[in-house]
């Protein structure tokens, strides 16, 4: 951080002499930190020339994603101001370390003082230290000390926030500066459709991975308003899901492509599989599985069920995940509504039968949801160009 500050000014003044007056530092310590960065990234910043620094095609690049970190703790600096906050404190000026932003942010995650020490590397005084030096920098009380643990404060939860965003940042400079350097690697962080899990997922991370070893994906699973709160704190790159209406009214950049539809299962010799054709009403028999409230799919279906004036399915089991939706199907008289992707291989084996309902409205689109104001890495763009790929024929209808 305090690195990239220094790129900061040598950029925008064109020397480290001037850089070095700006940030009150001797010109060698300005000078310091830039060779640090290019040691750091393998790669040359600036072209030394008589008349200053010009920044390389690296240096522009780190310079962007700095230039996003300061305004993040800016806009992280206006959004405490009515708290009282110091507006002078050093983690407003990224002089404080990546290391101490990583505790405040696991802090907040897991509210146990020893796990977050664990995580990151550090004694627990040193997490309490670093802990009690922003407070005390910021003169802000940051988390309540309580008998459940460290419960983040309204203020806190404000900072946090960005500093999520400018670990995000970070994370997407480093992977910038490998693909300049014509290496694909760096960390990806996603959430996904379960039914695009089945056979899209596999063969486009398989293809990334086969020609980039170096690159490391993460698949996040979680309730849909936490999946949106890691867009919007930087922490999910994208999720890749059905889309609803609301979706586009939020905060979001949306991008579509393709569309499926769901479809009633059920297991082989259920009763309802020597139906010619079912009414909707006799689905309300039976106990459902479907995923959490607020997931696409069960959404989609509730709107279905109030447009043909009946009641919402009874769920007796909310299950997001392949093994125990299907152990249900297996094991009682329980149906769900997927898309057939999902259970792609069931459906075709016969183990899993496709009911003969009509549930019309079922269509929806399929597309990834990013941050309205992120910049993706080039390595998080080329994982969203292979799953487009790997769901062409998969999905309905042309790409958009």
């Amino acid at each position: 951080m305090r690195h990239l500050r220094a790129l900061i000014a040598v950029v925008e003044e064109g020397s480290i002499a001037q850089a070095a007056d700006r940030l009150l530092r001797t010109p060698a310590a300005v000078g310091n930190a830039i060779l640090l960065l290019e040691r750091r990234f393998r790669a040359p910043l600036f072209e030394r020339q008589a008349t200053g620094m010009a920044p390389t095609h690296f240096g522009q690049t780190a310079y962007k994603r700095a230039r996003r970190v300061a305004a993040e703790l800016d806009f992280a600096r206006v959004e405490l101001a009515p708290y009282a906050v110091s507006t002078n404190a050093p983690i407003f000026s990224m002089v404080v370390g990546e290391r101490q932003l990583h505790a405040l942010v696991k802090l907040r995650e897991m509210k146990h003082m020893p796990s977050v020490a664990a995580v990151v590397g550090l004694t627990q005084p040193a997490v309490s230290a670093l802990l009690r030096d922003a407070e005390n920098t910021l003169r802000l009380s940051l988390f309540r000390r309580t008998a459940k643990g460290m419960i983040v404060t309204e203020a806190g939860e404000l900072l946090i926030f960005r500093l999520r965003r400018v670990l995000a940042e970070l994370r997407h400079l480093e992977a910038d500066i490998a693909q300049l350097r014509g290496e694909i690697a760096g960390k990806i962080q996603f959430a996904a459709l379960p039914s695009l899990r089945t056979r899209v997922l596999p063969k486009a991370i398989s293809t990334l991975s086969s020609r980039h070893p170096d690159v490391q994906v993460s698949m996040v699973d979680a309730p849909f308003e936490v999946l949106f709160a890691g867009v919007q704190s930087g922490e999910i790159d994208f999720i890749l899901t059905g889309l609803s209406a609301d979706y586009f009214h939020r905060d979001f950049r949306i991008r579509v492509i393709g569309r499926d539809r769901l479809v009633v299962v059920a297991r082989a010799d259920h009763p309802l599989t020597h139906h010619d054709f079912i009414d909707p009403a006799t689905l309300l028999h039976y106990p459902w599985v479907l995923r959490d409230r607020g997931a696409p799919t069960r959404e989609l279906l509730n709107d279905v069920f109030r447009r043909l004036k009946l009641e919402s399915p009874r769920v007796v089991a909310q299950a997001g995940d392949l093994g125990l939706l299907r152990g249900l199907l297996y094991s009682s008289d329980a149906i769900s509504a997927v898309s057939p992707e999902y259970l792609a291989y069931e459906i075709a084996s016969g183990s899993v039968k496709v009911l003969n309902v009509d549930l019309p409205g079922t269509e929806r689109e399929i597309g990834f949801i990013l941050r309205r104001d992120a910049q993706p890495s080039a390595l998080c763009e080329k994982l969203m160009q292979h799953i487009e790929t790997a769901a062409e024929g998969v999905l309905i209808a042309e790409r958009t």
